[in-house]
């Protein structure tokens, strides 16, 4: 078990930085490569398996913002400190993403795949994971983001659970062509998340692997 969660934690360090949007300070580390999820991944197969609506046009690939997990936010934990006084924790492991224009907003479908490790202390039984997805220009001025509280069912007995979550409604307006280059979307878990702003519930699937 100790190994299993020592890799699940050294998951945190991929990504990319994303301002104060999810609690944190402000990095200055220019972001990296993410690389396109695979073909028949349960992340690609949830978002990509869906028809596009009539009259909205699904935008190339390369026209559409990219998107990074925040440096720091791929790793949510509950419980005390230490390995052996771990509940669960949750990890993000891939992303996706699909654009869309309908007149002058752009529409973002964005996937997240991910997996819940149980601890020593942990049980089956449901968590609520705190995933936020920011849209900034550049690194740092905000455009859009929304606050999720996804919840997590976790069969008793299980060492973990593998889920799936995709959002739809990550919605702005269309900017200019040149300055939607540098428009990225974050995904992260937003470990500071304050109780006075309304997050938006979603069910994720989840696969026992």
């Amino acid at each position: 078990m100790t190994a299993v969660l020592a890799a699940g934690l050294a998951l945190g360090a991929c990504g990319t930085t994303g301002g104060n949007l999810f609690g944190g300070q402000q990095q200055t580390t220019q972001p990296a490569a993410q690389p396109a999820p695979g073909v028949g991944s349960p992340v690609h197969n949830a978002l990509f398996g869906q028809p596009v609506p009539e009259g909205q046009q699904t935008l190339h690939a390369n026209l559409c913002p990219r998107v990074e997990i925040r440096d720091g936010s791929a790793v949510w934990r509950q419980g005390g400190e230490g390995p052996t006084e771990l509940r669960y924790q949750g990890t993000i492991t891939d992303l996706a993403r699909e654009c869309r224009i309908d007149g002058q907003t752009m529409t973002i479908r964005v996937g997240i795949e991910g997996r819940v490790l149980v601890g020593p202390k942990g049980d089956g039984g449901r968590v609520t994971l705190p995933i936020r997805i920011a849209v900034t220009r550049g690194l740092s001025t905000p455009v859009w983001s929304r606050l999720y509280q996804v919840p997590i069912d976790i069969p008793a007995g299980s060492p973990n659970v593998a889920f799936t979550q995709v959002e739809d409604q990550v919605s702005f307006p269309l900017p200019e062509p040149g300055e939607l280059a540098t428009y990225i979307v974050f995904v992260g878990f937003d470990n500071q998340a304050t109780q006075q702003e309304r997050p938006r519930r979603g069910r994720a699937r989840t696969a026992e692997r």
